[in-house]
């Protein structure tokens, strides 16, 4: 024990170089350098809290939660979905360690020029909470009104509608993003997410992609299992692709087509509702040339007159900029990719998360653009960073509210 504690710097870099070269060697450049990056911070904050850090807590738990984030990343080596002793004994306090370390960054600053930290248990009560908020479950009904004047020329956060009780008058649609099969997203969660779905006897169910993290990505059976009961829903579920969905994308289009799920990639298809025709469209995830490729794909949609609602699932919120609206109206645009902002004041009632304190994207909730509407969900679970914090998971039916003219 006094060996490793005079010298967990040096043990800290020999653990870093053969954790990067490892994933470098057995998994993918890109992937080494990205874990490698967060690693390095990690480790720096680690190193410049280590001695406060084993003043108040007993020094072998801090060497095993220190070790495990390690192990965790070398899990990752090989895809593969974990049994519940691994996640609950390994990844979970792994990545909490790593990420309430991280979040521990102006708490080293601190030490490094004042030499002491106080409460510092706070990051880590934090990091707590966000890893519970991972798992929380909260039902809410979003109102859109399509009828409203707001038609603000650049992209800018709109009210929401207010209640609508009549269930008669609104088209119902459950949004399923962002499910992130993994460490915090077992196959019975996410089966049970869509039953909870095909419960509620919605007019379309809609998929807006990222359904895979690198555990999920070794297998068909895996997520096609998950979403096995949507199933007998078919007919009124559709998906797109996300980014993470090109990492394995022949699983994700084979789990989709298994359980009747309609994959549009750049198209669009009419759906019979019980409150009329509606257009649902499928834009593709772009990482290069996108302008010019959703500019060809909006080009060359149908359009439909006779439709009700043009409602388009798009991955990505921020491709919304990419768009010619003009060459195709659409009504209204569904989208994910944000994990709403990950860390935020959501759940105190605020609309600040981290997104929107450094830019203008859309982080999460109602957006409009001319004559579009945009709706960010804030996702069913979430990928990279290890915990939300202040922005919960969504699980929500939008009652959208026609058009009159329409």
């Amino acid at each position: 024990m006094k060996f490793v504690l005079d010298n967990i710097g040096t043990i800290t870099l020999f653990l870093l170089i053969f954790t990067v070269v490892i994933n470098w060697l057995f998994r993918s450049k890109e992937f080494a350098i990205i874990r490698g990056v967060i690693l390095t911070i990690y480790s720096l904050v680690f190193l410049t809290l280590f001695n406060t850090l084993v003043s108040f807590v007993p020094p072998l738990i801090i060497l095993l939660l220190y070790s495990l984030v390690f192990v965790d990343t070398l899990l990752l080596i090989r895809p593969k979905m974990q049994p519940l002793w691994v996640r609950v004994l390994i990844n979970w306090p792994g990545q909490w360690f790593l990420g309430a370390t991280i979040i521990a960054f102006p708490w080293a600053i601190w030490v490094l020029l004042f030499k002491s930290a106080n409460f510092l248990y706070i990051p880590y009560i934090l990091g707590l909470i966000g890893i519970l908020q991972n798992f929380r479950i909260t039902e809410e009904c979003i109102f859109i009104d399509l009828n409203d004047n707001e038609q603000p020329s650049q992209l800018s956060r709109l009210k929401l509608a207010p209640p609508n009780s009549n269930n008669n008058d609104t088209l119902q649609i459950i949004q399923l993003t962002d499910p992130h099969l993994g460490p915090y997203m077992s196959v019975a969660r996410l089966q049970h997410i869509c039953k909870n779905a095909v419960d509620k006897q919605p007019d379309l169910i809609l998929l807006t992609g990222d359904f895979l993290t690198m555990e999920s990505k070794g297998s068909v059976q895996t997520l096609s299992q998950s979403l096995n009961p949507l199933k007998d829903y078919s007919g009124k579920v559709f998906a797109c692709m996300g980014n993470h969905d090109y990492e394995a994308p022949e699983i994700v289009k084979e789990a989709l087509a298994d359980n009747n799920i309609t994959l549009l990639i750049d198209e669009a298809q009419t759906v019979q509702t019980r409150l009329g025709p509606v257009q649902v469209i499928g834009f593709d995830s772009h990482s290069k040339d996108r302008l010019s490729k959703l500019s060809n794909a909006m080009k060359n949609l149908p359009n439909e007159k006779n439709v009700i609602a043009s409602i388009a699932m798009l991955h990505d919120p921020t491709h919304l900029s990419d768009l010619p609206l003009a060459s195709h109206p659409t009504d209204l645009f569904l989208s994910g990719h944000t994990h709403g902002g990950l860390m935020g004041l959501v759940s105190l009632g605020l609309k600040t998360t981290v997104i929107s304190l450094f830019s203008k994207s859309p982080d999460h909730g109602l957006w409009g653009r001319d004559n579009t509407k945009l709706y960010v969900h804030r996702g069913t679970g979430h990928y990279g960073f290890p915990f939300r914090l202040g922005v919960p998971t969504e699980h929500s039916v939008i009652k959208l509210t026609l058009k009159k003219s329409k």
